[in-house]
């Protein structure tokens, strides 16, 4: 992977386990050609580390001497290296230099290395007025509802009387905010509170078509024609700032979601853009005053808004076939929607939209995936009816009679399996169990709010997975019944998935070994030993031609695997001490998922050797299938020598899958009949 989830949860480590292995093989010798290849940072590439970071690559001879910005650093037998410096130059330099000096015998070779670095803070002055041109927030294009709040942030001059002027002459004062022992940080913070009545109207509705049930407040800050987001500041020297263009001074640009606005032309006057009523950021310090524009286009919400379905885009690299509902714009997955959900909007910020799910929970989605269903009405709560269940030889349905498509959420706790319907109320008189399926032990609803109903499912045993779909106005829930599993031969007849993480992307170590190719390399052993055991393996790629992120689980859902392992090495992100953050860690999502990451990481711990980094729940692709077991595993680091090494080497290979192997018994005896 491009990056390691810092997450060792020494709480859900895999326990007391037998001696570990010695770790990888030692690093064979390499006698070829002095050179210098810095693997990372690739050349001119950007940084995010400040204070000290990483670098690795080859200098071709395990013999070669190295020295960095004057410090020695180790080479391995095999001409690798790996060092952890501080980042070259002043604090506020953009551009760092590695100078790298190879010795070997009489032979020198030299190279400069230069990589960027993100620009520091600009300095304000503390003797005029002055605004950060990216220290003012919010901006783009949000959408509230009357009486929310919308918070401010501005960075400006220290100790400045820093105001909101909005266009009816009221003001909003904006505080200073103390850092530590500076009193004057030049960070302001206010609140503005949305209002109704509504403003002036005097957007074109034919260049600013809104949605059913949305109106302009008086507060926006847009030129005509309108666009959506609008990312003109002006910064510390009142010269206007946007990310796409450098205007003249005193002049600005603007830029839309994807294009620019028709019309605008860039170096078009401040004036010209920006109409007089608009919202308008006032610094005063001593005599001088400094006005801005506002980068935000702000509408209201009427209630109880508008309405819309959600439908996953087309496919692509970042389509997985849900809708992803999060706890605010941003964060991280929390509903896992398919299409035809349906919900009322109440909120926007640039490129996510919120649904209101029952009166105390919220969700925000791509405003991509959101058709607005126009002269649609919902009503305030839908009915849910009776609950039919249907034993099927590998699943369980369960068919929900619904009054509109809600929102749902599925919760797993061991035997039971938990429906959560947003904005429902139960009218639920019949639960009709059908044919007497042993898998299903119990049924019942619980109404826990006025607007949220619960169907709780007690089974025989911890369901394998489940899917949701919407059939018209009846909710299909499916419950995988778990295999059956004969634990002198757990592997006979299983259907398992095994994914060979990358390409696209991936790590790439010292010597230039792609993570794409380790991954393969162990896969394909793994699949033998799977196979040797009595396994149907599904290789999901089988040589170098990549295969896009979701359609590795589509593929796996489509040949109806039973488990899929995810195989990957990792990598660290800039700023962390490599020497300090590495071995061997099993990531997962779902619940039914974490006995399958506790055992695969035990397996790899024994066979493998390397430090443990513990399992972590984590929101990655490969690990949020729900209709089976899945876990993906971080067996090795790509950049440390030695683990790169042992990753060429086929007995450190077949170690690593014989450990997935192991991890992958376990966890189907635990579940034998």
């Amino acid at each position: 992977m491009a990056s390691l989830v810092l997450a060792a949860l020494a709480s859900a480590g895999c326990g007391a386990r037998a001696p570990e292995a010695a770790g990888p093989p030692p690093i064979p010798s390499r006698s070829g050609s002095l050179m210098i290849d810095v693997v990372y940072p690739p050349d001119s590439s950007l940084i995010t580390a400040r204070d000290s970071n990483f670098i690795f690559g080859s200098v071709g001879n395990g013999s070669a001497r190295l020295t960095i910005n004057g410090q020695d650093v180790r080479v391995e037998p095999n001409g690798a290296f790996l060092a952890w410096l501080p980042v070259p130059g002043a604090a506020n330099d953009t551009l760092a230099d590695y100078r790298l000096v190879a010795r070997l015998g009489d032979r020198e070779v030299r190279a400069v290395h230069t990589v960027r670095l993100r620009p520091p803070s600009i300095p304000l002055r503390a003797d005029s007025a002055v605004v950060d041109a990216m220290g003012v927030s919010p901006r783009g294009a949000w959408w509230v509802r009357a009486g929310e709040v919308v918070p401010l942030r501005v960075r400006a001059s220290p100790g400045a009387q820093v105001r909101l002027l909005l266009p009816d002459g009221d003001t909003v004062a904006l505080v200073e905010a103390a850092l530590g022992a500076r009193p004057l940080s030049g960070i302001y913070a206010g609140e503005l509170m949305a209002r109704s009545p509504l403003g002036r109207g005097r957007l074109n509705p034919e260049f600013s078509p809104v949605p059913a049930g949305m109106s302009a407040v008086e507060l926006y800050c847009a030129p005509q024609p309108r666009i959506d987001i609008l990312a003109v500041v002006v910064d510390t020297i009142g010269e206007a700032t946007d990310t796409t263009a450098s205007p003249r001074p005193q002049e600005a640009a603007i830029a839309g979601a994807g294009e620019a606005a028709a019309g605008a032309e860039e170096g078009a006057g401040v004036e010209s853009l920006f109409p007089e009523d608009c919202a308008v950021i006032e610094v005063a310090l001593a005599n001088d005053t400094m006005r801005a524009p506002l980068p935000l286009d702000l509408w209201i919400v009427e209630e109880p808004g508008p309405v819309v379905e959600l439908r996953e885009q087309p496919s692509g690299a970042g389509r997985d076939g849900f809708v992803v509902g999060r706890a605010a714009p941003g964060a991280t997955t929390l509903w896992m929607w398919t299409d035809g959900v349906q919900g009322r909007v109440t909120g926007r910020r640039n490129d996510s939209v919120r649904l209101a799910l029952d009166g105390n929970t919220e969700a925000w989605v791509a405003l991509d995936e959101v058709v607005w269903l126009r002269g649609v009405t919902l009503p305030a709560r839908a009915s849910v009816g009776t609950v039919r269940f249907d034993g099927q030889p590998d699943r369980l349905r369960v068919r929900i009679a619904v009054g509109y498509p809600v929102p749902y959420l599925v919760e797993v706790d061991d035997r039971r399996l938990t429906l959560v319907l947003y904005g429902a109320y139960s009218n639920t008189n019949w639960l009709r169990y059908g044919a007497y399926d042993p898998f299903l032990r119990a049924a019942g609803w619980e109404q826990v709010a006025s607007d949220r109903y619960l169907l709780h499912v007690d089974l025989a045993s911890q369901p394998w997975g489940y899917r949701v779909r919407y059939e018209g106005r009846t909710l299909v829930l499916d419950i995988r019944k778990p295999p059956s599993i004969d634990e002198k031969r757990p592997f006979a007849g299983r259907r398992i998935a095994v994914d060979p993480g990358h390409p696209p992307a991936g790590a790439t170590g010292p010597t230039r070994l792609y993570e794409g190719d380790a991954n393969l390399a162990v896969a394909f052993r793994l699949k033998r030993l799977l196979e040797e055991e009595g396994a149907t393996v599904f290789m999901i790629r089988v040589d170098r031609s990549p295969v896009r992120l979701y359609d590795r689980t589509r593929r796996a859902e489509m040949l109806n695997a039973e488990v899929l392992v995810s195989i990957h090495n990792n990598a660290l992100p800039d700023g962390v001490n490599p020497f300090e953050n590495n071995g061997t860690s099993v990531y997962y999502f779902q619940p039914q998922s974490l006995d399958l990451a506790r055992a695969l990481q035990r397996g790899l711990l024994e066979a493998m050797g390397l430090t443990d980094l513990g399992i972590g729940r984590a929101s990655l692709a490969l690990a949020r299938p729900a209709w089976m077991p899945a876990a993906l595993t971080e067996g090795a680091f790509m950049m440390i020598p030695d683990q790169e090494a042992g990753l060429r080497d086929p007995a450190f290979q077949e170690a690593y899958a014989r450990g997935v192997l192991e991890g992958l018994r376990k966890f189907l005896r635990e579940r034998a009949e």
